[in-house]
Order: structure tokens, then sequence, then C-alpha cells
């Protein structure tokens, strides 16, 4: 079975339970950090809405630093995130390897947070320093094009499914870090540079596994800017929380599928499936 279907089917048998450990930071970056800002900046150069003065200006929109009180409130949903995150590998990881969450006892509940918030958040450091310098290249190609062309709109659309696409193989690449971290004891180093070869022969299979569901959630929303009606904000607010809802508790669980192939371990929630 692929990758996805393995993910998909580990989510059929623990969805309110895996899907109900996300939900709060994802309604919070839903709100305040829309997911295709960059987008946003496209959709205003096709229409001419807008006039970029600097390469700052769109790396503000990008990043979403243009108000500081949105900026705040991203950065406590990260941190939230960081408790939520650490508590689905965790179970997940539980889940697979003993085939129980052992569920009832409190002391679990915070021994998943305990054990795998430090490798969650040097992850995440990680995650977030490879995103800034996509947005920094991101809006140093997007200003160049509107200074080069008339016409700006299609080196600025390929540009930018080239930045999504090798952020994306970066996050496949890295996927088995966390993993190595808490299954291996390795360092943060030492797990993604096992990570990138461990990957080696399976790193368009993780890269697809990862690839279609991000483009499933993204559809909706780029037709919604493209296509504005009235009630627009509201909409893409709610598709926003959905895109991180799904991809947060996905790459969660994947990260674990995966890592259980490549190690050849014996899933204990299979057995009796």
């Amino acid at each position: 079975m692929t990758y996805s279907a393995l993910t998909l089917k580990y989510l059929k048998h623990n969805f309110f339970r895996s899907f109900g450990m996300t939900i709060l930071p994802a309604i919070l970056f839903g709100i305040f950090a829309q997911p295709l800002s960059m987008i946003e900046v496209i959709v205003s150069i096709g229409r001419k809405e807008k006039t970029y003065t600097s390469f700052i200006e769109i790396f503000k929109t990008i990043n979403h630093v243009d108000k500081p009180l949105r900026f705040f409130l991203i950065v406590i949903a990260m941190i939230l995130s960081l408790f939520f995150v650490s508590l689905l590998v965790g179970s997940t990881r539980q889940k697979m390897r003993y085939g129980s969450y052992m569920a009832g006892k409190t002391r679990n509940f915070l021994g998943h947070i305990n054990d795998n918030f430090v490798p969650v958040f040097k992850y995440m450091i990680v995650l977030f320093v490879s995103l800034e310098a996509v947005a920094v290249l991101l809006s140093t190609f997007l200003y160049t094009s509107i200074k080069i062309f008339n016409n700006a709109l299609p080196a600025c659309i390929v540009s930018t499914i080239i930045f999504v696409i090798c952020e994306l193989w970066f996050l496949s690449m890295t996927s088995l870090t966390i993993p190595n971290m808490t299954m291996k004891g390795y360092g943060l180093g030492k797990s993604m540079g096992m990570s990138v070869y461990e990957l080696s022969a399976r790193i368009f299979r993780v890269f697809l596994a990862i690839f279609w569901v991000f483009v499933l959630c993204v559809i909706p929303m780029v037709l919604i800017m493209v296509f504005p009606f009235k009630f627009m904000p509201l909409v893409l607010t709610l598709f926003s929380v959905l895109f991180y809802w799904i991809l947060i508790t996905y790459i969660s669980i994947l990260i674990y599928v995966v890592y259980f192939d490549v190690e050849e371990i014996e899933r204990e929630d299979q057995k009796g499936e």
C-alpha cells in the first residue's frame, strides 16, 4: 500500500482522537495566518490592484508581519501547536508501537508532551527557518519580476510554484527527523541527515504522499481568491482552518507510517485488522 493509503487507513480508525488533538492550533492558524498569502500578492499583481514599491512590502505581506498584533497571535498559535503536535506524534508512536493509547491515564497524556516537545520544537525551528528562506527568496523573485516584465503574472506564478515544490521537497526529505529523535535518541543534525539518507530510495513516494494532499487543500482557496464573492473572507478563513487542520494531522501521522516502513518495524496497531 502507498504511504497515503496507510496514513488514511490509520486516520479512519483513529479519526476523532487524531483530529481532536489539532483542532485548536488549526483554528488559530486559520484565523490569523493566511496560508496562501503569496497568492494574494500574485492576484493583486495580475489585476494591477496594488503597486509594490519594495521587496519589504511583498515580504511583509507573505510573512504576515504587516500587522504586529496579527504576527504576535501567530507566534502564540505556534507555541500552542508545539504542545498539541507533541501529543499527537507521541500518541501515534505509542499506538503503532504497542497497539494501544493506554487512554485514561494522565501520566501518559503528559508523558507524550514531555517526551516529544523538544524534538517537535527543534524540527519546527528548522521548518520555520526554511519557510523564512523561501519567503525571502520568493519576495525577491516576485519584486524582480515586477520590475523587469511588463506582464509579471506568468513569471510570478512559475516562481511561486517552484518555491512551493522546493519547500515540500525539503519537508519530504526531512520527514523522519522527529521519529529519528524520538525512537533512536539522535540529535537534530544526525536525525535530519539520517532522514535524507533513509529516504533516498523512497523520496518520490513520500513527496507525492504530501503533495497531493497539499494540492487538494490549496485548490479551493486559490479559486476563492481568484474569483472573489461577497462572503469571501469568511469562507477563505474556513478553508484556511481546514488547510492547517488536515495538513498538521495528516503529516504528523505520515511521518510515523513512513518510519515504521523504512525501519521494517511491525506495527502493533495493524494486527487483527
